[in-house]
Formats: structure tokens, C-alpha cells, sequence
């Protein structure tokens, strides 16, 4: 089964995926999600306590996007509904608000409703810790680059808040292997231009601070953190970041143990020798777990052929790294199309030799083989075209093979390989299958 990668990639830079010519993304061919019969009963609930004149916060990242988080937060049989809105009353401010509400004699009802800081709900999170499940609520201010994490816990009535914390970017993750879930927080740059990542954990009904680390004060911006493994099965968190505002890089910290003592290290900054790797790049590409073995792949971009970087719009080609024993081993190199949502694994003989264009026709992208020249086209080998499957069921790709499809069936992938392709190149079908990945 081909592995979906993060929905975050979809809101990758455009350079990941080349798109210089404007193409259609992935969201604006999908019909809106609607409220199944439950979060519905939910609505009408918060409505009967607020009034209509409400409207829904979707969490802006995370595995939780849905208007509603049904999960159990006490020690009772039934679970538990949260659900963020703001007013849209002209005389009352746009406060972000939480309600609890639970399901009494079978009906949902609002047992507990709070006010938040912030403008956006960024994330909500379930933490594993002693007793009951924690909820981590990330929110986020609209004029600062800066974020509020907010953690409570339910008490069968009200939530209480357990700590706040202001960060760059977070995670939460087992890091130090105690079987409960740690936060890891980035911390905005301080005056003296130094940042650092540190490790809070859970214990005797609060976080505390186990360990902290320094970041690479080049990096000014941290744009996506993933946690995983490296090669030899000890657990990391993957970092990428802005490297001013021409490039990026990808930093990974682990948690060490000493006897009973632990600490958290940081394997590619070191700020007495700084290091150059092969993930330092343009801007664009993310980590991703690419097969989902939970061995994370760090991506570097190379430029294809007939493109330069003075070119706006170059096509690039991205090569995935594991690091190990302190550096990093190139596992493959694929086209990225971020915006359609896929990429495409390059045999070893197109490296080099084949490159990428848009064509004319809407989602729809061309490999060829490449030569210098007024003409780069020297042998078209492939084109793929992401489509409706209302217009694929219609006939409009004769000529076409359909090689997967997405949201829920509405999208699918097609493929055509065109006669006189050069044989020494070429990929059969079924080859192109293979290598070809949905990234959500």
C-alpha cells in the first residue's frame, strides 16, 4: 500500500514541486467535508448553549482537523466532545473559545466553556501521562511568529490548566522512552540571537523541564518538526528550518542516557565546527517518512536539467537522506509535485539526463529526456495528469492509464507513456506505478 505522507507537505513552498506556471492544487478539486450525524448532534448542543451566531475553528495542523474532538477525558464510561468557535455577534469580541460537552441521559450538553488567548487554533493534541489523557491546545497570534501551548486536564466538569508555555514550534513524543508523552518546545530566537529546544515531562501532576539543547542560530525560522527514528532505531525529532531567506536545512536531536542520567543532543550542530551537509538547500522540501517505517528521510534539492537558480520557477529534483553514524546517505531521488500531491521515484539512468515541464494542459506534467539547445525536448517519456474522476469516467484522457487516485476516490492519477519514447529510458507502466507515491 503506498504510503500518504503528512497533509502539512501540502502547504509546501511552490518550489518544492516547480510550479511556475499556476496549477490547480489538490484542495480545490475536493467537495467540503460535512458533519456526520454525531457532530452534528454536537453542534446543535453548542448552538442551544451560545446561539447560532457562531462559527467553528478547524485546527490549522496536527492529526486533529475536525470542528469536533470526541475522546474520553475522565474516569466515566462515555466521552467527552471539544469543540473551538468565536462569536460572530457584532458586540461581542472574537474571542477563541473552548467547550466540554458531554452526553447526559444520551443527549450532548455543555458542561464547561473557556475563554483562550490567541487569534487561530493551530493544533489540539491528546497526551499520554499518569491517569486520564491530557489535552495540549497550540494557538497562535496573526501579527507574531510566536505561539502559546496550553495544556489541561479534565476533573469531570471543568478543565483545568496545567501549564502554559510560549514556543516556536513543538511536539509531543515519547523521546526519553518511559512509555508517556513528552513536549518538545522550540523556543523563539532571544536577543543575543541563541535559541534553544527543551524536553518538559510529566510527573506528579505537572511538566517540569528534564533537559534543553542550543539550535543553530542561522536558522531563523522553523517551518516543520516530525519525530521518528534513525536508521540504527533510536528514537529522533527532525527539524527543518530557514536559513535566512534563500535556504534551509534540517537539524535532528535525540535524547541520550548516561546511567540514570538523560540529556538531549542536537547530532548536527556543533557550534565549535558548524558542518555543511547535502540537506542544506533551496527552500521548499520537508521531511517525510516515506514508507512508513518510522526511519524519517531528509530531503536535498537538486537542480534538473536545463534550470538554474536564477531561473523564477526551476523544476528540482529531491534526493532523500538517512543520517547515520553523524552523517547523511543518499536513499533514492524523486520529483516532488507538492501542490498535486505525489512524487515520483527516478530510475538511476534519469538522473542527469531526464528533467520536468508543465504543459499546457491543466495538471499535467512532462518527463522527457533533456538536451542543450533552442529545443530541451529531445524524447518525451511520460506524462502525468492529476484529474476529476467525473472527467476520467467521462472519456477525456484517451490514450491514459489511471495509476491511482486520492480524497476519498474524487481524484485520481493518470498516466500516459508516448510512442517513440527513447527505449534506453523508458519506463513501462507498471514501473511507473511503482514508483509513483501519493504524498496525501
Amino acid at each position: 500500500m503506498k504510503k500518504k505522507i503528512c497533509g502539512v507537505l501540502a502547504a509546501v513552498c511552490m518550489l518544492l514541486s516547480g510550479c511556475a506556471i499556476p496549477q490547480t492544487g489538490v484542495d480545490s478539486l475536493l467537495a467540503p467535508p460535512l458533519l456526520n450525524e454525531e457532530q452534528n448532534e454536537i453542534y446543535s448542543a453548542l448552538v442551544r448553549e451560545t446561539g447560532d451566531n457562531i462559527k467553528l475553528l478547524y485546527p490549522q495542523k496536527g492529526e486533529n482537523r475536525s470542528a469536533f474532538l470526541v475522546i474520553n477525558l475522565d474516569e466515566e464510561v462515555t466521552s467527552e466532545a471539544v469543540a473551538f468557535y468565536q462569536s460572530t455577534s457584532l458586540n461581542v469580541t472574537s474571542a477563541i473559545h473552548m467547550a466540554v460537552l458531554d452526553k447526559i441521559d444520551g443527549r450532548w450538553q455543555s458542561v464547561n466553556d473557556i475563554s483562550l488567548e490567541g487569534t487561530q487554533v493551530e493544533d489540539i493534541s491528546v497526551i499520554r501521562a499518569e491517569g486520564n489523557p491530557l489535552l495540549a491546545v497550540g494557538l497562535s497570534y496573526s501579527s507574531d511568529n510566536t505561539s502559546l501551548l496550553k495544556v489541561y486536564s479534565f476533573n469531570g466538569s471543568t478543565m483545568d490548566e496545567l501549564g502554559s508555555e510560549s514556543y516556536q514550534t513543538k511536539i509531543i513524543s515519547d523521546l526519553d522512552g518511559d512509555d508517556q508523552d513528552d513536549i518538545l518546545l522550540v523556543t523563539a530566537p532571544s536577543q543575543d540571537n541563541t535559541s534553544f529546544a527543551k524536553l518538559l515531562s510529566f510527573q506528579s501532576g505537572r511538566f517540569w523541564e528534564k533537559s534543553r539543547v542550543f539550535l543553530n542560530p542561522e536558522i531563523v525560522r522553523y517551518s516543520n518538526i516530525i519525530s521518528g527514528y534513525l536508521v540504527n532505531g533510536q528514537k529522533a525529532i527532525y527539524l527543518d528550518g530557514y536559513r535566512g531567506s534563500t535556504s534551509m536545512t534540517t537539524e535532528i536531536l535525540g535524547y541520550e542516557t548516561d546511567g540514570e542520567n538523560g540529556h538531549l543532543v542536537n547530532y548536527t550542530y556543533n557550534p565549535e565546527s558548524p558542518t555543511s551537509y547535502p540537506v542544506d538547500r533551496a527552500l521548499g522540501a520537508v521531511c517525510s517518512d516515506l514508507n512508513g517505517d518510522s526511519v524519517i528521510e531528509v530531503p536535498g534539492l537538486t537542480l534538473l536539467p536545463g534550470y538554474t537558480e536564477e531561473v523564477a520557477g526551476a523544476f528540482y529534483l529531491t534526493d532523500w537522506y538517512h543520517f547515520l553514524n553523524g552523517g547523511f546517505e543518499k536513499v533514492k531521488s524523486s520529483y516532488v509535485n507538492a501542490a498535486q500531491g505525489y512524487m515520483l521515484d527516478f530510475p538511476e539512468e534519469w538522473i542527469g539526463t531526464v528533467s520536468v515541464r508543465k504543459t499546457t494542459r491543466g495538471n499535467e506534467t512532462l518527463f522527457y529526456e533533456y538536451q542543450e539547445g533552442e529545443n530541451p525536448v529531445k524524447s518525451e517519456l511520460l506524462y502525468i495528469q492529476m484529474a476529476k474522476r467525473s472527467d476520467w469516467d467521462a472519456g477525456n484522457f484517451p490514450g491514459y492509464e489511471m495509476i491511482d487516485s486520492s480524497g476519498g476516490g474524487q481524484i485520481v492519477y493518470l498516466a500516459k507513456i508516448p510512442a517513440g519514447a527513447n527505449a534506453a529510458l523508458l519506463m513501462n507502466m507498471s514501473e511507473v506505478k511503482k514508483n509513483f507515491n501519493r504524498y496525501y
